[in-house]
């Protein structure tokens, strides 16, 4: 019998157990040599200067001051820097023949890039970047979801899901839970901050980028600027952590290729800490709303969802709210719909546990408000209301354990010594809960 623990001797080496990186000691030593560490000859540096508003449009741009400062050799605009080809997105859908530009005129958010210096030194592009003086038209932008601005934003029809009368189910359900969740914009921080070194040899490209997906960033490279694939080459030695981050080519590292192409010579740039919660996306704020309809015994007649995230002004991007919400109870009645807001912010992107995770958080959330209505234990009502099939397909699963996981974990938890009422559980002097939640993905 396995036991999950260290009684299991090799089958706990694989789960659970303490397992040696084979990177790890390269790391912790200092050994390991990161994607910007890379020592180039006649390497040059890059920093970003971004905007100060989050709406409206670049006036002018004055770089005189940071072109004649110590060790400039080149201060890059809209105006100045090279122009490129859009790519494809992350899916290969074929991009609009347009011009992109990785430097914006038209201002979607704070923090957007505007311009950028090259110099000899990291320093002195740094001290000649505070020289760049940007004027705006500002605009009135909309801050977040709650923005009286915002509106109700665009229905995501791919979202919907619906069958029975889910509406009509739960006005006449003896018990009646309704409740709102929100989760906020959540961003990755990984240890080893964006940025890249880009080194052009005639209509060859060199990157030594971060990457999750090399060949999916080399293609983006490629077609920014109009070369074959196989002329793109990026070097990825350590990931030094992404969540999803790092699996796209982003506007910075096309400024730095656009300055090694226009230079002649390697371009380093890094984005600082600040930077990088303007530079990618991370995961998108979300508000939900659940609403569940159910007997006294705790038996779900109906569940109606609602839920929003919101996006950019210019991009778009679904976390899928209700992906978790349809599939992890059954019920005879169920809907589900979403909409996306445009608000002034970087456009969200992928980020570890993608929307399973704030869809998962709602539909947990009011699951745990049925079972104190109807004053049943938490786990004992996700049993009651165990999907033993899809409840949209209306087919069996090809594996779920999802019982035997509930059994197993209270058993081991010591699930049965809980306590349902408030502030009756302590751990000596400390106030302490014990709860119950569980998730899919896909």
């Amino acid at each position: 019998m396995r036991h999950g623990d260290a009684s299991d001797g090799a089958f706990a080496e694989a789960v659970g157990g303490r397992l040696s990186r084979i990177d790890g000691p390269a790391k912790i030593t200092g050994a390991a040599k990161y994607a910007v560490e890379q020592q180039l000859e006649g390497l040059a540096y890059a920093v970003l200067v971004e905007s100060t508003i989050a709406s409206g449009k670049v006036r002018a741009i004055d770089t005189t001051a940071a072109e004649v400062a110590p060790g400039v050799l080149q201060v890059l605009t809209p105006d100045t820097i090279i122009s490129l080809k859009t790519a494809a997105d992350w899916f290969g859908t074929p991009p609009p023949d347009k011009p992109y530009c990785p430097l914006a005129r038209d201002i979607t958010f704070s923090g957007q890039h505007v311009a950028a210096v090259v110099a000899e030194t990291f320093e002195r592009a740094v001290a000649a970047a505070a020289l760049v003086k940007v004027s705006y038209e500002e605009t009135p932008a909309i801050v977040d979801l709650s923005d009286g601005k915002a509106g109700d934003g665009i229905a995501i029809d791919a979202m919907t899901k619906e069958w029975g009368d889910a509406q009509g189910a739960f006005a006449s359900a003896p018990v009646r839970i309704c409740a709102a969740y929100n989760t906020p914009r959540e961003y990755q921080a990984p240890m080893e901050p964006h940025g890249l070194i880009a080194r052009w040899e005639g209509d060859h490209l060199t990157v030594w980028e971060p990457s999750q997906w090399l060949d999916g960033m080399a293609r983006t490279y490629a077609e920014w600027f109009g070369v074959p694939f196989e002329n793109v080459r990026l070097m990825s030695p350590y990931i030094g952590g992404g969540f999803g981050s790092k699996a796209l080519a982003l506007s910075h590292g096309a400024v730095a290729a656009c300055a090694a192409k226009m230079l002649g010579r390697p371009v380093r740039l890094v984005m600082t800490r600040p930077q990088t919660f303007t530079g990618y996306g991370g995961r998108a704020a979300t508000r939900q709303t659940v609403t569940i309809g159910a007997d006294v015994q705790g038996k779900i007649q109906s569940i109606v969802h609602r839920g929003v995230n919101e996006t950019s002004i210019d991009g778009m991007w679904v976390e899928p709210l209700g992906s978790v919400t349809s599939i992890m109870y059954t019920t005879p009645n169920f809907s589900s719909k979403q909409n996306v807001v445009r608000v002034n912010s970087v456009v969200p992107g992928a980020m570890r546990a993608p929307g399973e995770n704030p869809s998962a958080f709602g539909i947990e959330s009011a699951i745990d408000e049925l079972a104190y209505e109807v004053g049943i234990d938490p786990l004992e009502i996700r049993l009651r209301n165990y999907a033993e099939q899809d409840p949209h397909a209306k087919k069996a699963w090809s594996t779920r354990q999802l019982r035997e996981a509930f059994a197993a974990g209270a058993e081991r938890f010591g699930w049965s010594r809980r306590t349902p009422e408030p502030r009756s559980m302590r751990d000596g002097n400390q106030l302490i809960g014990w709860g119950v939640a569980a998730g899919t993905y896909p």
